[in-house]
């Protein structure tokens, strides 16, 4: 009777929060970054574009962090980056609750709000990332609520999604490969796998604090760490 009672347990555990994973993922190299407060990264033609919500500069750099080229913005609290299959590189505002396309001039084009409430300033907007099967975004909502959103390049909410496996959101990636999403969180010190319809998939805890920004580039994810100022790589598991 207490066996039965143990499986019926587990199951109802495993059905109602998801299994989550015990394998871990692997650190394959980490590089020391130039600029501080790196909030959000995104990868484009094979370099890297990290923007700091210090300075509300995007850092162009390469595979290693390495600095080619500096794209001033004229925001500050930037927390997320993307660039749309044109090349053309967004911005969000975590405060303002806004979307902002940035010219080649480095002037900034108009800002599109995005709705929504945040209980604190500073719980609002983290992480983009570009959809190229659809011509949107995914954004997240750090916490109170913590939500996936899908919207359009002026800022409409076209869906989301709450998330409940972690304490915070903090970035958000695109899987090309699969079509799923990866997902940060900086108070549980983890990158979640998980569908476009925020099922979990898998959990993988990682030795970064502050992480603020991810992308996943073929087998590898970039992470960038806010009070470390370093980017982290590592193996995408299969």
């Amino acid at each position: 009777m207490k066996n039965i009672l143990i499986f019926l347990f587990s199951f109802f555990v495993s059905c109602n929060f998801g299994v989550v994973s015990k394998d871990k993922i692997k650190l394959v190299d980490s590089y020391k970054l130039d600029f501080k407060e790196p909030s959000g990264i995104t990868c484009f033609n094979n370099h890297l574009f990290i923007v700091s919500d210090g300075d509300g500069i995007i850092y162009k750099t390469d595979l290693k962090g390495t600095i080619v080229e500096e794209i001033k913005t004229g925001f500050r609290d930037l927390e997320g980056v993307a660039i749309d299959n044109t090349g053309k590189l967004f911005v969000v505002s975590e405060t303002k609750r806004i979307l902002v396309p940035i010219k080649n001039n480095d002037e900034t084009r108009k800002k599109f709000n995005i709705k929504g409430t945040q209980k604190q300033k500073n719980s609002g907007l983290e992480g983009l990332s570009f959809n190229p099967k659809n011509d949107t975004f995914y954004v997240v909502n750090e916490k109170a609520p913590k939500q996936i959103l899908n919207i359009t390049k002026k800022g409409k909410i076209l869906s989301k999604a709450d998330i409940s496996f972690v304490k915070d959101l903090s970035g958000i990636s695109i899987d090309d490969s699969d079509d799923s999403l990866w997902l940060l969180s900086d108070e549980s010190q983890k990158i979640v796998h998980i569908t476009k319809k925020g099922k979990l998939l898998k959990s993988y805890k990682i030795p970064v604090k502050k992480a603020e920004g991810i992308v996943v580039v073929k087998n590898k994810i970039y992470v960038v760490s806010d009070s470390q100022n370093k980017l982290f790589v590592f193996q995408k598991p299969n």
